[in-house]
């Protein structure tokens, strides 16, 4: 995608309902803060542009945020998710769950960064997001895909035929040094990290596809999460969109996706073929949070009765007949995994 301009940048960040900034990644300034933002840093939002965005992190995480700002201005990776601590004006801190991106100027390189308070949902991004195609897996801890969602699509498989098969043979070759580099990073910083990599479609063809990959325990190496979506060429944004919508989209679907991770180890103990969707996946991991049947629905914009088909069909899967057999037989799985 061409670059952006600096003015087209600014006023979409305006228009987002999420608290969002913008900042030159080299120098790690403010260039803009919307008024979400502003709020949460408790100033103006004319008094933050242009100051140091470090000087408003907690101390003790200033050399992470660093290392990570520099990773995302070198190119070795395009984004990452992590939790930092900002101090306010007046001495209060506040725990934010930070995802961001690099968007590329004319003449600089840029962060965009969607801020969302803990432990607050991010709500306002899930209000951004188009439906869309996402691939779920979990790899075991060399690194070999232990499960993936049965609707894997965008790779050009069913889910179960790539059970067992390295995650790194899923990268096309010419990438493999640059994917190798932001696992790692992954496994040995607390931050989950997303590049825009070539991956293999079917069995002759390559593609791009942006690769979210957490940290899934604390064993080294760990095992890996991993979601999976549509490249930037491919993804439905009509002409009327800009840069930053596209990039808070994919901020969107990786943040909503993310959480459903927590499910999979569990469910790599379904025989093979018997994978979830991405979609049931996801309806699993929220019964696991909690929530009731009107809860998911609202919250996927989905009517009741569809989130009731979506677990009849997990229901069978299992081999179970009600939602307390179903956490009955996921907590099994889990324990099994510790």
């Amino acid at each position: 995608m061409a670059a952006a301009s600096l003015d087209e940048l600014i006023y979409s960040l305006g228009r987002l309902p999420v608290a969002a900034i913008l900042t030159e990644l080299r120098t790690r300034t403010f260039i803009a803060v919307n008024d979400g933002a502003a709020a949460l840093f408790g100033s103006p939002a004319g008094d933050l542009v242009g100051g140091d965005v470090l000087s408003h992190i907690r101390s003790s995480e200033r050399e992470a945020a660093s290392k990570a700002y520099d990773a995302m201005a070198e190119k070795v990776i395009d984004g990452y998710q992590v939790q930092r601590g900002i101090v306010t004006p007046d001495g209060k801190e506040l725990t934010l769950s930070v995802w961001g991106r690099r968007v590329e100027g004319f003449t600089q390189l840029y962060g965009l960064w969607i801020l969302v308070p803990q432990p607050e949902p991010a709500t306002g991004v899930e209000l951004m997001m188009a439906t869309s195609a996402v691939v779920l897996a979990v790899t075991d801890h060399d690194w070999q895909i232990e499960y993936m969602s049965a609707d894997a699509d965008l790779l050009g498989v069913r889910g179960s035929e790539l059970r067992g098969f390295p995650l790194l043979g899923l990268v096309h070759p010419s990438a493999v040094a640059e994917f190798l580099a932001a696992a790692a990073r992954t496994a040995t910083e607390h931050i989950s990290v997303t590049v825009l990599t070539r991956m293999r479609v079917g069995h002759e063809h390559w593609a791009d596809r942006h690769c979210l990959i957490v940290r899934m325990c604390e064993h080294q190496p760990p095992r890996l999460g991993v979601v999976i979506s549509a490249g930037t060429s491919e993804a439905a944004v009509g002409p009327s969109k800009s840069r930053l919508d596209e990039q808070v989209r994919h901020c969107a679907l990786e943040a909503r996706a993310s959480q459903t991770l927590d499910a999979l180890p569990a469910l790599a103990r379904l025989p093979q073929g018997n994978e979830l969707s991405a979609r049931q996946t996801e309806i699993v991991a929220r019964l696991v949070a909690g929530e009731r049947v009107a809860d998911i629905a609202a919250s996927m914009f989905l009517s009741p009765s569809t989130v009731r088909n979506h677990l009849a069909a997990i229901y069978r899967k299992f081999g179970v007949h009600s939602q307390a057999e179903l956490l009955a037989a996921l907590l099994r799985g889990s324990s099994h995994d510790h």
